[in-house]
């Protein structure tokens, strides 16, 4: 299940950084805005991977329900929320003074 998981995620994950490099593309934005889109992107990325590597050990340490081991998956899907949050805010800042 965590492999389809990060797959369906990547996905989402992937089509969103090409959508924003299409719009970076087409608003002319400047070399420092790019240089922190494609950070925002790894940061994102990299936190879902992240993610499911702990919820693979988890899953690897039980399989019956433990309410600590749900904590701390429900910890680390907070955090991947938490950046995906954080890199739109970024975008708005960035994409708020082309488009208006």
């Amino acid at each position: 299940m965590a492999r389809r998981t990060l797959e369906k995620n990547m996905i989402i994950h992937t089509v969103v950084a090409l959508a924003v490099m299409v719009v970076n593309y087409a608003l002319e934005i400047s070399r420092l805005e790019w240089l922190i889109s494609v950070i925002l992107i790894g940061v994102v990325c990299a936190a879902e991977i992240f993610n499911t590597a702990i919820e693979k050990l988890a899953d690897r340490v039980t399989t019956e329900h433990d309410p600590i081991i749900g904590q701390v998956k429900d910890l680390a899907s907070g955090a991947v929320l938490i950046v995906c949050i954080a890199a739109a805010a970024c975008g708005v800042v960035i994409y708020w003074p082309y488009l208006f």
